[in-house]
């Protein structure tokens, strides 16, 4: 009777690191590329380095310049920009909110020109578990510059796009465990009016939220909970001891 009841505690124990429901995110160069953004001036393309850091914003840490500025020099005073700043909150309903604001902007550029600046990236999502997701895509704040993305499944289908990228959108809607993309394209300078903005000294950002809401814990993947192979453990110990009391 002791050792049924020792192995019912264990079990209780282990039960309390069952998996739950998560999401982990990190944000990425996109494929083939080193850099974050590009700049035009109408004679040569410029880059603005790698990513510095993980990539990866801390739950309930506040802001973090997940993109650090980073500039190019055009001729004279003008200068191309690219960042991104993130935050990450997790809240006690396992809901998990991510925002991005991403800037992607000139400085001493008035007039309308061949000059361009592009920050492009992905979020990749590792999700285990089932959710609904509503993607916050807010209209570009310089007249004329575009922000488009693609929300995406790996090896899947594509959930919600937006081509264009000159409107705010909202699209929602529900996933299960696997790995996801969210990837974005920021413009500016490609189209009439943006360089004009630009001069103002404004910072061009925009933000790209995603919103994931639990819905159920997802137990379908092929690697056994700890409270599974707790039980399969407790099983051949109490045969074990089974065996042992016989002998005696």
């Amino acid at each position: 009777m002791r050792v049924i009841l020792l192995c019912m505690a264990v079990l209780g124990g282990l039960s309390q690191f069952a998996s739950a429901a998560t999401i982990s995110a990190v944000l990425k160069l996109n494929d083939g590329s080193s850099n974050p953004g590009l700049a035009f001036d109408g004679l040569v393309v410029q880059n603005f380095g790698a990513i510095s850091g993980t990539g990866v914003p801390p739950s309930n840490g506040g802001v973090i310049p997940i993109i650090p500025d980073a500039s190019v020099p055009f001729d004279g005073s003008k200068r191309a920009h690219v960042k991104a700043d993130a935050r990450r909150a997790d809240l006690s309903n396992q809901n998990v909110e991510i925002y991005l604001t991403t800037y992607s902007y000139f400085t001493a550029v008035t007039t309308v020109g061949v000059y361009r600046v592009t920050n492009s990236a992905y979020w990749e999502f590792q999700v285990n578990g089932n959710y609904g997701w509503r993607i916050s895509a807010q209209e570009p704040q310089f007249t004329g510059a575009r922000r488009t993305f693609s929300f995406e499944k790996v090896g899947g289908p594509v959930l919600a796009s937006d081509n264009v990228g000159s409107s705010a959108m909202n699209p929602t809607g529900s996933l299960g465990s696997g790995t996801y993309r969210l990837f974005y394209t920021h413009t500016n300078g490609d189209h009439p009016g943006s360089l004009v903005n630009a001069g103002i000294n404004s910072t061009g950002s925009t933000n790209l939220d995603i919103f994931f809401t639990f819905q159920s814990e997802d137990s379908s993947g092929v690697v056994p909970e700890p409270t599974s192979l707790a039980v399969f453990g407790l099983l051949g110990i109490g045969g074990a001891v089974a065996k042992w009391r016989r002998k005696k």
